[in-house]
């Protein structure tokens, strides 16, 4: 997935100069969140920020800010939308936006200034100031007060994460973002129909999928970006390699081998959802076998089959990963101390 970085170098190469609208803050009910954007240039629109009359202004205003002062670096503007009768949009929120232009010195300046570690960028929302790259606490004195502390984080080994967001501080208001979106981990096991359909319904989000199998002639050819194929005579002991917040999907050929990596999973312990293919009985045959490895009761439960419940029920591949695409989706969206398993279901699954 590309970087923040890559997109707007690969946007002035193709378009020249454009116009970089951003969502910067959202309040109620509107169509997307903060950190949506745009990219305005006199070749077209690529992206956006919710459609509709606001994105029809936004569009407009970008359009005319680019004609404008072209010879001034590191133009901004930030407009307020209220989503009520004078858009005649029915979200009823909330919406600030910030235009920026991206011209040839400012396209230099991510080339030549901006470290490739860099992992978040920070600005003014006024004119005039280049942003600020932070990759470590030490980048960010350059940066108000209030803002350097959401950065203390940076140089210790949890390597938490920040999403966007609008600071207000004495020396005005500033705005962060990450350089890129931390990809949901993803460990797929088993590269059948219903695993190919998985990585197909995942090609374009925020994903790394890490796709394991014991066979190569398995997996198509070439292989899509967002994954890295993985050939493992054992796959269970790929399980050691995941990070702890990984979703692992079981699906392998082998009702033995599925056994194994739920297994392992497990007994690891560390990991944010297991989702094991199949119906309510092979759910139960599981957990006796789990029980007979000595798989504490209060980590069974975390044993997720069938998967997708609550999704469309089907034997269809690609309709058993649009529920198990939404089944994560969702459970990646809440707080980890709120998500629940929904195991207990009648919703079955087919065996692949």
């Amino acid at each position: 997935m590309a970087t923040l970085l890559q997109e707007i170098a690969e946007q002035f190469h193709r378009d020249g100069a454009f116009m970089r609208v951003t969502i910067i803050d959202a309040q109620g009910s509107t169509p997307r969140g903060k950190g949506a954007a745009m990219m305005v240039s006199g070749q077209g629109v690529t992206g956006t920020i919710g459609g509709g009359a606001l994105e029809y202004d936004a569009i407009a205003h970008a359009g005319a800010l680019l004609q404008k002062n072209a010879d001034q670096a590191w133009q901004r503007d930030a407009k307020d939308y209220p989503l009520g009768p004078r858009l005649g949009q029915c979200c009823g929120g909330h919406v600030r936006l910030l235009f920026e232009r991206y011209g040839a010195e400012e396209a230099k300046h991510f080339v030549e200034e901006i470290d490739a570690e860099t992992r978040y960028l920070v600005r003014p929302l006024s004119t005039g100031a280049a942003p600020i790259g932070i990759s470590c606490s030490k980048d960010a004195k350059a940066t108000p007060e209030i803002m350097r502390k959401r950065f203390q984080f940076l140089d210790e080994e949890d390597n938490a994460d920040i999403n966007s967001e609008l600071v207000k501080a004495s020396a005005g208001e500033w705005f962060l973002e990450p350089v890129k979106k931390k990809p949901l981990p993803i460990y797929l096991y088993g590269a059948g129909h219903v695993g190919r359909e998985v990585v197909r319904i995942f090609a374009g989000m925020a994903v790394e999928i890490v796709w394991i199998d014991t066979d190569a002639s398995r997996f198509p050819d070439p292989m899509p970006g967002h994954v890295r194929r993985l050939i493992a005579a054992a796959p269970h002991e790929a399980v050691a390699y995941a990070p702890n917040d990984a979703f692992h999907i079981v699906m392998s050929y082998s009702h033995a081998l599925d056994l194994e990596i739920c297994h392992a999973v497990l007994k690891r312990g560390k990991f944010r959802y297991l989702g094991l293919i199949g119906s309510t009985t092979k759910r139960a045959r599981f957990l006796k076998r789990l029980q007979e490895l000595n798989v504490a009761e209060a980590d069974l439960v975390r044993l997720i089959c069938p998967i997708g419940t609550g999704g469309p029920t089907s034997k269809e591949p690609a309709v058993i990963a649009i529920a198990l695409a939404a089944e994560i989706l969702r459970l990646a969206a809440a707080p980890q101390n709120d998500e629940k398993n929904d195991q207990e279901t009648d919703c079955n699954r087919a065996e692949q």
